[in-house]
């Protein structure tokens, strides 16, 4: 599956030598599109709206008769019209069933005018209309980044990706590994939905990231804040959507291949897709994915990280048939990686663990190589998927999805076993398979009195195993859940409100090995857990530029297997249950409060942003925390961790924005704080992310008419991160490390569409990490034995494909 790049990539010159060169020859080129007159650079938007109604015209288009400029609304009814000089102009607008409209605009600087058309009675011929369903208004915090947006994340694995997003951290383990965190919390209270699929795997450890080739999304959303009543009790801090294109439904075939280069690790990914739609059988559409990713060690500022290279090897392909009343989808994904764990995480005694957390750099460091020794893990992730609906008359729409899952994860200690004949055999210390299968029925009732709403059931059976010969760390269990949900919109004038009502049953039977007195034996055990979820919001538009949202919800979770019956090395790391810990009784369920408050102001032609404010209370909450000394056994001292559980409460704010300095100039910003405080102990909670900001200037040079660069762009970042100081009392005697210094970091990335006869190369630069900074954060857990990455550039290349032309599909 995995493939060896010929020849050696030293610290990834080649990739650094192109990057440099583009770099250096894009200002040139940039500078060259930039707009003579600087007098002839104004800007015209505004929006399109029903007269009668108020609501936004999608693709109603807008016309500059003197200059015959024009352009078509964006689906909010929002228009732009730029490079316009000072000067009188007619605006015609149209819109069909409307009758059009032409203003006299007079211009001296940017203006800002909305269009209201009177409807107009028009007698049309037949016509096929094919369109995509949008999703319903949501009242919780939510954030999408597009394929615009996720084309400039392209190399990075998903929870860097999902970093873009404000709000959201990432639990990091070195540079291959990224836990997302949404407002401080993460792993089992963070729902991934993979393509409509809830992504089920080993993510019981905080080392573990989600199974996903984030070159499979097209569009990443993020809802920030308690969803469990659609989507399960355990997505009390939020949810990840990670959605891929829908089928193409024109007849044709087409694709895109995605190239990435990185200079500091040597990072090489290639990633094509091929879809298509038969003429002859226009409801049938299909495509295949595949990716292919290989990294080598990492250099921090001064040295190289032993073993922190990383390589990957996935592959998709999905088969749909749509008609107007009825479609069926196919779904197959799968994940197959290794990464390296660094050694200087295992060491043999007492003396040389504290030795290896207080160095300022490893004791083991190496040379630029591929090559990925011991310890390392093995992950393979499997997920097959059918997704079918029908609409039942008038009442509305009948869905299913059903769901199989199969994850491998093997991992290899740093040393083989003593005894030379299992050491020949080069089998993992530990060898795990998750086997999940999902089944969920959704009916959409077609709007009512104002009323649109669902109706759900969802069930779940998994079990987990490990393989003979395996040390067992997660103990075997078999996890039946079953659900039922109703969520329900009412929507009225400027408001809309929203209330959900959930109810899982969820029985967990565990068998685990157990040893006393030198007597081995097996233990078995059984918990049931009725977990309710509660949730209410509302959203009202303030004004046509200020949307208010508010969210509530009560959510009960269980505790989850490795949260109680953890127990072992695994990962180079020690790692106890709450249940095993002497003098624990049973964890208890969780069960935690969300409010959500924002407001967001939109659609203006300079100044937009968002400020959200939340609070979740738990009780019961269950955290890890180290093990002060860590603990020594037969594979040496290693960094040592149990679970606890408490109360908490958890609260901050996100802020974002932008302003519009120029027609060509935009500022923009964000910011988040949490705060996490232990209110049982009446102290501030472990391994909370320290408060950050970002700061961007991006520069956008007119496009020439007939020019062979387009939609370029310079863009220069800032960001800023706090030295977390809000840590539990006595903190030297509870952390292997006191949290490190906070730091800046700058970044630069440049990028345009060249026009290469018919094609279209989308291609950009990015330089991270500039001033090569030495630095550590906070919530990586190398951060106890390395440094993060230094300078960096990546250099991406996106070719999008056409083999046959397309025509317009008479499938809805």
């Amino acid at each position: 599956m995995f493939f060896r790049t010929p020849g050696r990539f030293r610290g990834g010159w080649v990739g650094l030598a192109l990057a440099v060169g583009l770099l250096c020859a894009l200002p040139r080129l940039l500078w060259a599109q930039a707009p003579a007159p600087a007098n002839c650079a104004l800007l015209l938007s505004g929006r399109v709206l029903d007269h009668e109604s108020r609501t936004a015209l999608a693709g109603a288009t807008v016309v500059v008769l003197e200059t015959r400029q024009a352009t078509q609304t964006e689906p909010d009814g929002h228009y732009h019209l730029d490079n316009l000089c000072p000067g009188t102009y007619h605006v015609q607008v149209s819109f069909v069933g409307f009758a059009p409209e032409t203003d006299e605009v007079r211009l001296t600087a940017a203006a800002y005018r909305d269009f209201r058309l009177h409807p107009d009675a028009v007698a049309l011929k037949g016509a096929v209309v094919s369109g995509q369903r949008v999703a319903a208004p949501i009242t919780q915090a939510a954030t999408t980044l597009t394929e615009k947006d996720l084309q400039q994340t392209r190399g990075q694995t998903l929870g860097e990706a999902l970093q873009k997003v404000n709000g959201v951290t990432a639990l990091q383990t070195g540079p291959g590994i990224f836990k997302p965190m949404i407002h401080g919390l993460h792993s089992n209270r963070v729902t991934i939905l993979n393509n409509g699929v809830r992504q089920e795997g080993q993510q019981w450890g905080q080392e573990h990231g989600p199974e996903i080739d984030p070159f499979l999304a097209s569009q990443l959303t993020v809802v920030k804040g308690a969803a469990s009543v659609r989507y399960g009790s355990d997505a009390v801090g939020g949810v990840v959507l990670v959605q891929p294109r829908t089928l193409r439904d024109s007849a044709g075939t087409g694709g895109e291949l995605n190239l990435v280069g990185m200079s500091n690790n040597g990072l090489g990914a290639a990633s094509g897709t091929v879809e298509g739609n038969l003429r002859r059988l226009p409801a049938l559409s299909w495509r295949a994915q595949g990716t292919v990713r290989k990294v080598g060690t990492m250099r921090a500022p001064g040295y190289y990280l032993k073993n922190s290279g990383f390589e990957e090897g996935n592959f998709s392909g999905a088969v749909g048939w749509r008609k107007p009343t009825y479609g069926a989808e196919m779904f197959y994904s799968q994940f197959n990686t290794r990464i390296g764990i660094l050694p200087a995480a295992h060491v043999g005694n007492q003396q040389d663990f504290l030795l290896a957390v207080s160095r300022d750099r490893p004791l083991e460091t190496t040379g630029f190589t591929y090559d990925i020794e011991r310890a390392y893990q093995q992950v393979r992730h499997q997920v097959l998927k059918f997704t079918g609906f029908v609409k039942t008359g008038n009442a509305g729409r009948l869905s299913t999805t059903v769901a199989q899952q199969v994850d491998g994860r093997d991992e290899y200690d740093k040393y083989r076993p003593r005894n030379d004949n299992r050491a020949a055999l080069d089998r993992p210390a530990l060898s795990y398979t998750n086997r999940t299968s999902t089944a969920e029925l959704l009916w959409e009732h077609r709007p009512w009195h104002g009323f649109t709403g669902s109706v759900g059931l969802a069930g779940t059976y998994q079990f987990n195993r490990y393989a003979d010969g395996s040390r067992q760390f997660i103990p075997f269990y078999t996890n039946y859940v079953g659900g039922a949900f109703w969520l329900e919109q009412w929507q009225q004038g400027r408001w809309l409100l929203e209330g959900g009502l959930r109810l899982d049953r969820r029985d967990l039977q565990v068998k685990r090995a157990t040893r006393e007195g030198g007597v081995f034996g097996v233990a078995e055990s059984r918990f049931q857990y009725t977990t309710p979820a509660a949730s209410l919001g509302a959203v009202y538009d303030a004004s046509t530029h200020l949307t208010v949202r508010l969210a509530s919800g009560l959510t009960r979770r269980a505790p989850a297997p490795n949260e109680r019956f953890s127990d072992g090395v695994h990962n180079a790391q020690y790692e106890l249950g709450y249940d095993l810990v002497p003098g624990n009784g049973p964890a208890r369920p969780e069960t935690a409060l969300n409010l959500g408050l924002t407001a967001t102001l939109h659609d203006n032609p300079r100044l937009n942003g968002e400020l959200t404010v939340y609070q979740t209370r738990i009780q019961g909450f269950l955290y890890q925390s180290p093990i002060l000394p860590p603990v020594v056994n037969i594979r040496g001292v290693l960094a040592s961790w149990q679970f606890q559980q408490t109360d908490a409460t958890l609260r901050g704010l996100d802020v974002s924005g932008s302003y519009q300095l120029a027609a060509r100039w935009l500022l923009a910003g964000k910011a988040a704080v949490v705060r996490g405080r232990d209110t049982r102990q009446d102290e501030w909670l472990i391994f909370m992310p320290a408060d950050r900001a970002e700061l961007s200037l991006r520069y956008e040079p007119a496009n020439r008419a007939g020019g062979r660069l387009q939609n370029s762009y310079v863009q220069v970042l800032g960001t800023g991160v706090a030295r977390q100081t809000r840590v539990p009392r006595n903190y030297a005697e509870r952390d292997y490390r006191l949290p490190p210094a906070g730091y800046g970091l700058l970044g630069l990335e440049a990028g345009t569409t060249l026009h290469w006869g018919r094609l279209p190369l989308e291609l950009s630069v990015a330089g991270s990490n500039l001033l090569n900074h030495r630095y550590r954060d906070y919530l990586n857990r190398y951060r106890y034995f390395a440094d993060e990455m230094g300078r960096n550039l990546t250099l991406r290349l996106r070719v999008p494909l056409e083999f046959g032309r397309a025509t317009a599909s008479k499938t809805p």
